[in-house]
Formats: C-alpha cells, sequence, structure tokens
C-alpha cells in the first residue's frame, strides 16, 4: 500500500491541477478581452461587483465551502449525498435572501447599469450553491471539473465572445448567469448520484434547513472574516482612492490567480491527512505546517516580482503595476498559503474549528481599522500593506495553536515504578 500512495496522490493532484490549469487560462485570457471591449473602468466595476459576490457568497456557503471538505472526508462514503442534499436546500434559502441585497449594495457603492448589477448580483453568487468542496472532500478531482469547473469557464468564454459582436456588460453577465446556474445543477447530480450511497431524502422545510446551520458557525465565522480581509479591501480601495480601482483590481486578479494555482496542492492535502487515521494524521499535521511558511515565502516573492510584468501583459498595456503595490500583494500571497494550509486541513482535522474562526476575527480586527488608516496614508498600497499585516497575524496565531496542540497530544511517559528492597 505505501507503494501506491505516491502515485495515488500524484494521480490526484494531476485532476486538481487540471480544473486549475482549465479555470486560470480562460479567466486570465478573458481580461485583456474585456478590457479591450468594454473598458478598464467597466471591468473595474465588473471585479467590484465580484468582490461583493464574495463576500455575500460567504452568507450563501455558509461554511460549507470552508470546512465542508473536511467534513466530506471524514464521513462514510454513504452519508456523503445526504449531507449534501441537506447543505443545498440551506444554501438554497440563504441564496435566495443574499441575492437581492447584494444587487442593492452594488447599486449604491458602484456606477454600474442596473440591469447590469441585477443580473451581476446573481450570476456571481450562484458559484457558492455549487459542489466543488465536496467534490474536493471525495478526492473526486475528474467530477470537479466536469460538473463545476467546466461549465463556469465555458460562461466565461461564451460571455466573451458574445461581447464581441454585442459589446455590453449586460450580455457577458447574462452568459455567466446561465452557465454558473448549469454547473450548480450539474453539480448536485454528481453529488447525489452514488452507487455506494444511500436514497437521499429531499426536505424544503424551512426550519430544519436553518437548524442546520448552528453546526456550521465556525465555518461562516471563518469563512466570512476570511472574505471580508480579501474582499473588503477593494471596496475600501473604491472609496478611499477610486482612480486606483482598475490597478488595485488587476493585483488583487493576479494574486487570486495565484492562490488558484496553490489550489490543486491544498486539496491534495485536505483529503490526504484525515485519511490516514488519528495517529499518522498528526505526523502529517506536523510536516505540513513545518513546510507551509517556506513555500508561502517562495511563492510571495515570484507573485511581487512578476505582477508589474503580467499586469500590463494581460491588460494590453492598459493597466501598470508598480512593485509598490505588488511587493505587498506577495505578503498577503504568502500568508494567505500558510493561513489555507494551517486553518483548512490541520486546524479542521485536530477539532479546532473554534481556534479557525477565532484566527480570522483576529484578523479581520486588525485588516479592517489599518486599511483606512493606511489607505489615506499611503493609497492603493497601504491598504494591500493593511491586509498583508492581518493575514500575517491570522497564520501565525494558526501556526501557534497547530503547535501548542501537537505538543498536548503527545502522550506522556509514565512515571517509572520503584520497587521496594
Amino acid at each position: 500500500m505505501a507503494l501506491k500512495a505516491p502515485p495515488a496522490l500524484l494521480g490526484r493532484f494531476g485532476g486538481f491541477a487540471a480544473s486549475l490549469v482549465f479555470s486560470t487560462v480562460v479567466n486570465l485570457l478573458a481580461i485583456p478581452f474585456v478590457i479591450s471591449t468594454l473598458g478598464k473602468d467597466v471591468w473595474g466595476e465588473l471585479a467590484l461587483a465580484q468582490a461583493t459576490a464574495a463576500l455575500f457568497g460567504i452568507i450563501v456557503a455558509y461554511g460549507w465551502g470552508t470546512v465542508g471538505a473536511a467534513m466530506v472526508a471524514s464521513l462514510p462514503v454513504g452519508d456523503r449525498p445526504q449531507m449534501y442534499v441537506d447543505s443545498l436546500v440551506s444554501r438554497g434559502y440563504l441564496f435566495m435572501f443574499a441575492a437581492p441585497v447584494m444587487f442593492v449594495v452594488v447599486l449604491a457603492i458602484s456606477r454600474i447599469d442596473p440591469a447590469v448589477a441585477a443580473v451581476a448580483s446573481v450570476a456571481y453568487v450562484l458559484p457558492f450553491l455549487g459542489a466543488s468542496w465536496y467534490f474536493v472532500g471525495q478526492a473526486k478531482p475528474w467530477k470537479l471539473l466536469i460538473f463545476d469547473v467546466l461549465p463556469q469557464g465555458l460562461g466565461v468564454i461564451a460571455g466573451v465572445v458574445l461581447t464581441l459582436f454585442m459589446p455590453h456588460a449586460y450580455v457577458f453577465v447574462l452568459s455567466l448567469l446561465v452557465f454558473n446556474a448549469l454547473a450548480v445543477v450539474l453539480g448536485a447530480v454528481g453529488a447525489v448520484r452514488s452507487r455506494s450511497g444511500h436514497p437521499v431524502r429531499i426536505n424544503l422545510a424551512l426550519v430544519p434547513a436553518m437548524k442546520r446551520l448552528r453546526d456550521q458557525r465556525h465555518g461562516v465565522i471563518a469563512a466570512g472574516t476570511g472574505s471580508l480581509n480579501s474582499n473588503f479591501p477593494l471596496l475600501a480601495v473604491n472609496l478611499v482612492v477610486q482612480a486606483a480601482l482598475p490597478q488595485y483590481a488587476m493585483a488583487d486578479k493576479l494574486f487570486r490567480f495565484a492562490v488558484a494555482g496553490f489550489g490543486p496542492v491544498l486539496q491534495v492535502i485536505q483529503g490526504w491527512i484525515p485519511e490516514a487515521g488519528a495517529a499518522a494524521s498528526r505526523h502529517r499535521i506536523r510536516t505540513v505546517a513545518r513546510l507551509a511558511p517556506a513555500a508561502g515565502v517562495l511563492a510571495g516573492c515570484l507573485l511581487a516580482l512578476l505582477t508589474p510584468w503580467a499586469s500590463s501583459v494581460f491588460s494590453g498595456g492598459a493597466i501598470s503595476i508598480g512593485l509598490e503595490l505588488s511587493a505587498p500583494f506577495g505578503l498577503i500571497l504568502a500568508a494567505v498559503m500558510v493561513a489555507q494550509v494551517v486553518g483548512l486541513a490541520c486546524l479542521i482535522p485536530l477539532g479546532k474549528g473554534a481556534a479557525l474562526a477565532k484566527s480570522t476575527a483576529i484578523g479581520a480586527a486588525v485588516n479592517i481599522p489599518l486599511m483606512f488608516v493606511f489607505g489615506m496614508m499611503l493609497g492603493a498600497p497601504g491598504v494591500a500593506w493593511a491586509v498583508g499585516l492581518a493575514e500575517v497575524v491570522v497564520a501565525t496565531y494558526q501556526l501557534l495553536v497547530v503547535r501548542k496542540t501537537l505538543r498536548n497530544l503527545i502522550p506522556k511517559e509514565p512515571a517509572p515504578v520503584v520497587e521496594a528492597p
């Protein structure tokens, strides 16, 4: 069995990497087309709407997107489809609440056309109803690609092509809406269809759907405060220094592509740690927590150095980013990678969901006031430095919790028995 483990992990990584490559290539190539067709200002407004959707998406995903993969990996195979259906019902009610409220918020904070705002509010929130986390927890990368990533990517491709003939933002977001809805339907079908699963029961009653949310409180707190740390800065830039919105949005996009690039590694780790059993899992957690900071620093340095070049290439020369903005985004990436590995792959198997939630809450408490203070002093780079410092605080706290927890789990040597003479 030990000889089969590395090839199995490599195969799993390759499957998740296929989703990453497809999604990254599609979204990267879409940027210059959208900017050249609709203009950098409209692109910036759409990026702002997408960041807003990430905040409201936390309400819809309600923790399942954060801790769901580890929960699925820990469940018996036969119980997994029912767990997904229950989550889908609960998230469906949350979606019906979140999308209209997001529409009002987008109208208030942006200059986007009301029709575009309405469609974008639904289109950008829909993926949070999807099954990506479920397929990650199942260690089924090809299902993730076919049922979730592929239809969403086709929506971007169709949107780009259609806007070449009908250059309006409404056309682009309408394409996203159609294909994102298709991804939700296909994901649900792929999650429920299981030969080893018990027949699922669909209970649409509101009260049980809301009661299920109680068990997700740690996950949603962690996801919500983490999303505030990563998505609220774009809103802060829009308020403090609106002229820098396209530059910050581009740096943020490149940062997110880098985080997505790390996604297959994180997805493999999330399934790899709990499947070994309690004793071996602790050893794996210790190894992963030790290696994560070095990997984060390396990735952060690469992002800081490559962002100025990449911003010009992918915007067709319309947007230029200097080292003063790319450097803090490198710090953000380094800390976020550590926090994702330690928080999602280590703390959850250790039963420390509360510590995960607490760490992100601390980060938000540091981040939000500093964003406005640094933003008014240094502009867009100041906002980025505030985010970077907050993420370092989050990652450091999580590492300390893991270290303390593992130390307490080490069995103590029994006291020597002294025989009477």
